[in-house]
């Protein structure tokens, strides 16, 4: 992993403890490289077999099956979570689970990629 330029936006270096890379099953690597570059706006490595996001690098792996049902949740946030799942189901994903309120602010929902992977939602509520 190369470090990360100083900016005024964030640490020149992880934080103790931050997720910073993560591996993302996948027997489609080009159907899920298109579908969290379209949903989530994930910076795609060429030819689509890692990735950028906030805070995070990763890659899709074909050598273990999708989790779909159990092992770790990620969690992602979303500025609009409703146009997101329009997204989701329309790039070959599916939704889980309709946002429902964690608290007073905060929007859930959870989806499936199309690899299979269930893959949480977080958005805020709008005012």
């Amino acid at each position: 992993m190369t470090p990360t330029q100083p900016d005024s936006t964030r640490p020149a270096r992880p934080a103790h403890g931050q997720v910073v890379y993560l591996q993302i099953p996948a027997l489609d690597v080009a159907a899920s490289a298109t579908f969290y570059g379209q949903v989530f706006g994930w910076q795609i490595d060429p030819p689509e077999t890692g990735f950028e996001a906030p805070g995070l690098i990763g890659q899709w792996v074909t050598d273990r099956p999708p989790a779909a049902d159990s092992g770790l949740l990620t969690w992602i946030f979303v500025d609009d979570i409703h146009a997101t799942l329009d997204l989701v189901a329309a790039t070959g994903g599916e939704v889980l689970e309709t946002p429902s309120p964690d608290g007073p602010r905060r929007l859930l929902a959870t989806i499936r990629d199309p690899a299979g992977n269930a893959v949480g939602v977080v958005g805020h509520q709008q005012p």
